[in-house]
């Protein structure tokens, strides 16, 4: 088809990085293409419809610590937002604990014997770190060295490798750093022991969109679009010209035709292994060697709609049996009331997976009936009479597999992208980097900036590299809390 010259930027990816990108352009007056290979916006972050149900693809809560991204998330949902209780808990060998950990739910389903085991061998892990200091490299090391062997073998290998599909030895310890930094026994007790204003710790409510977080992507597409975007849906991106260090277009593929769209500056958000192979003229053969060995989990989805409202008082559920084939459910109605029709809810599970094996291979109704099955005869909630309808949803590229080389992988190919003066990569897939939301909004905002600014002020890299918990907020004493909630209704579920 025809060129298309007419737009200043073109935004690979409708996640919210390339949303919250195109939407900060368009209100700066730039011409904006934003193009998505899926049939909606949203990306990893959806609402999805169907027959009075809404459902998220995945329990996306939003909790920040910066307030420049919180109050610009409010302003721009303004009183859509409620404020949601969190319960999460873990069940494990047919017990539920609470997660975060909490001492007295531990200690009620350990039993005092094993938790005194597990404060003993967390003990001892820190009396060896002070004789022979260490920097872990596995995941495995990294949980032993912040909760003790106990706990780890307890609460978190079986989850870890349940959800990655491979053992904990071959997983780095960066996915637990950017998961749980700074988080150990010692902040549990400092949680238990001080008062929470002093810590703000284990947040016990989150903001959320009374209809659903995939309500954040439908404001910021109708924002571009307002703002004179123009959004391409169920257009994947199959090939990124350059030439002399710049991007000079993409080739977009609607399923009838192909269209090249030129453009002065690109901001990619597509998975960065799919971006290096989508260049042309293709780069060496050195860095595609390196691009195949960042993979990433894939994920189906189970939806259950049933006839009852609050199955459990859980916002989540973490599952860690061998036995059940998912590892996470939710149950939307403890999300907001407005999300299923009155007096019915729907239950999300998901199942980890690698695209195009067994489990993303099999029917949905094979699906559904095997999450069914399993869930009524494990937990005893429902009876199949309760399902009136169900959904199944595929995911593809839900987590960056952190390999053990995979920082120095990851390197190789920015450097190599770093030539091309007039891209910049952003968002979860993007960077390849486990971000929340709030980080891939701060990264498309950094992205859009630097364009509208004329100079790359804003380092996207630095966002989501802090070393402390992400749920761990400290604010002072003295002084009230910054108001960072001052667009919201604060109406209770």
């Amino acid at each position: 088809m025809k060129n298309d010259n007419s737009f200043q930027v073109v935004v690979i990816g409708a996640g919210l990085a390339g949303l919250s990108s195109a939407y900060e352009l368009t209100k700066a007056g730039k011409k904006v293409l934003l193009v998505e290979q899926w049939d909606n916006v949203g990306g990893l972050a959806r609402t999805i419809d169907v027959n009075g149900f809404r459902f998220d693809t995945g329990p996306h809560r939003w909790y920040t610590k910066n307030d420049m991204v919180n109050n610009w998330m409010l302003r721009l949902m303004n009183k859509e937002i409620i404020k949601v209780p969190r319960l999460t808990r873990i069940y494990f060998d047919n017990k539920f604990f609470h997660y975060p950990i909490q001492i007295k739910s531990t200690i009620l389903g350990m039993g005092i014997l094993k938790t005194s085991l597990a404060v003993f061998d967390y003990l001892l892990v820190q009396l060896k770190s002070l004789v022979k200091k260490r920097e872990a490299v596995t995941i495995e090391e990294g949980y032993i060295d912040q909760f003790g062997r106990t706990l780890y073998e307890m609460f978190f290998r079986r989850y870890t490798e349940k959800l990655w599909g491979r053992s904990c030895r071959q997983i780095s310890s960066d996915w637990l750093g950017q998961r749980s930094r700074g988080f150990n026994i010692g902040t549990v007790i400092k949680n238990t022991l001080f008062n929470k204003e002093k810590v703000v710790s284990f947040i016990d409510e989150f903001s959320y969109p009374r209809q659903g977080i995939g309500r954040i992507a439908e404001r910021l597409a109708k924002g571009v679009i307002k703002g004179g975007g123009k959004i391409l849906l169920n257009s994947p991106v199959v090939k990124v010209s350059h030439r002399q260090g710049k991007i000079a277009s993409v080739t977009v593929n609607n399923g009838k035709s192909r269209k090249e769209i030129n453009s002065r500056q690109f901001i990619s958000t597509m998975a960065i292994s799919d971006l290096i192979k989508a260049l042309h003229p293709p780069p060496p053969a050195t860095i595609l060697n390196v691009n195949r060995k960042c993979q990433y989990r894939d994920e189906v989805q189970v939806v259950l709609f049933i006839n009852k409202t609050h199955i459990t008082k859980d916002t989540w559920i973490y599952v860690h049996s061998l036995d059940l084939p998912f590892i996470r459910f939710m149950e939307m109605d403890n999300w907001s009331k407005s999300l299923s029709p009155k007096g019915c809810t729907s239950i999300v599970f998901e199942i980890a997976c690698n695209y195009g094996d067994n489990i993303w291979q099999k029917k949905d109704a094979e699906l559904v009936e095997l999450v069914t099955g399993k869930f009524i005869s494990e937990f005893k909630l429902i009876t199949r009479e309760n399902i009136i309808g169900s959904y199944v949803h595929r995911v593809p590229k839900e987590y960056p597999v952190y390999h053990l080389r995979y920082r120095q992988d990851l390197k190789i190919l920015k450097k190599y992208l770093h030539r091309f003066v007039n891209l910049q990569i952003a968002g979860r897939n993007g960077i390849f980097r486990y971000n929340n939301m709030d980080h891939s909004i701060e990264m498309g905002l950094y992205a859009a900036w630097n364009i509208i600014e004329g100079s790359r002020k804003f380092d996207i890299e630095s966002v989501n590299i802090e070393r402390e918990y992400l749920e761990e907020k400290k604010v002072k004493v003295s002084f009230p809390e910054l108001p960072e909630d001052q667009y919201v209704e604060e109406k209770k579920n």
